[in-house]
């Protein structure tokens, strides 16, 4: 029994890290897009520049953030999907930290950019796997007409 919970284990590791590697690749297309969209917005102030600017910039991430929540929740074998989607999350958040390179030291508002454009995919991760869990566990309830 315990080679199979093992075996179980190891495929809904797998199912999470793969949902977040197609969405990553999955991002890129929807940017291109979602550039379309945005090319001359300005941000001005310090609210926009370090709040603002990087939740626009990260929609396309956050959508198909959520996208590998509700698969997750979909795929792997267990009571609780949604405890399987804190594997994504946390490839979001920790990951999402990586990647800037700095021509000057960073400020505090260049650390504040960069946390909010790692948390924000994680956190749509996270709510995408809470919906599609609802949603899965809501019975389903056929109506039935008088003929």
């Amino acid at each position: 029994m315990k080679p199979f919970h093992n075996l179980v284990t190891a495929r809904n590791l797998l199912i999470g890290a793969g949902a977040y590697y197609l969405a990553a690749w999955l991002t890129f297309p929807l940017g291109l897009g979602f550039d379309k969209l945005t090319q001359g917005m300005i941000y001005s102030g310090n609210f926009g520049s370090a709040i603002v600017m990087p939740l626009v910039e990260h929609v396309p991430k956050a959508l198909t953030a959520a996208a590998a929540g509700v698969a997750v929740v979909w795929l792997v074998e267990s009571d609780r999907p949604v405890r399987w989607a804190i594997f994504p999350v946390l490839l979001y958040a920790v990951l999402g930290f990586f990647g800037y390179h700095w021509a000057h030291p960073p400020v505090l508002l260049d650390r504040v950019m960069q946390t909010v454009g790692a948390l924000f995919p994680a956190a749509s991760c996270a709510c995408g796997a809470i919906v599609a869990a609802r949603q899965r566990a809501r019975p389903n309830v056929a109506q039935i007409t008088p003929g």
